[in-house]
């Protein structure tokens, strides 16, 4: 199915749901495609490889972790705003490809959070329990 493209610009905020997040513009109807990536900013890297990166630690953070490896930013210091769309267990947007390309679930107001499930992205790694274990450390 062919979906029309949202003419939002997706920008980032303080985020009710955790430290920075993502957020639209103006209104997005439903079905709309969202455009929070760049698909030339993201990388795969093995997991062996990437636990002996230097950038180890940027990768665990930061990256996606599913089975085998890490997606990641290509560079850190110049990555699309989805990297920062937090998990919903409602959220607004969901991926035909279970990727980079997002459509909204719903009608989302002007100023609205955009957010995505997380337990969508891999059905064998859990990228949420990692963000629970880095939210009770930076309490500490």
């Amino acid at each position: 199915m062919k979906r029309p493209r949202s003419s939002a610009f997706v920008h980032l905020g303080p985020s009710k749901v955790h430290g920075v997040g993502c957020f639209t513009d103006i209104a997005i109807v439903r079905g709309e495609l969202v455009k929070c990536w760049d698909g030339e900013d993201s990388r795969w890297i093995p997991e062996a490889r990437a636990h002996a990166s230097p950038q180890v630690s940027l990768i665990k953070r930061f990256g996606i972790r599913v089975r085998g490896g890490y997606w990641a930013p290509v560079d850190f210091l110049r990555i699309s705003t989805g990297w920062y769309m937090n998990h919903s267990e409602k959220p607004n947007l969901g991926s035909d490809d279970g990727d980079v390309t997002y459509f909204a679930l719903r009608n989302i107001k002007a100023g609205e959070e955009l957010t995505i499930d997380y337990r969508r992205m891999d059905d064998l790694h859990d990228n949420l329990s990692r963000d629970d274990d880095l939210t009770r450390l930076s309490k500490r």
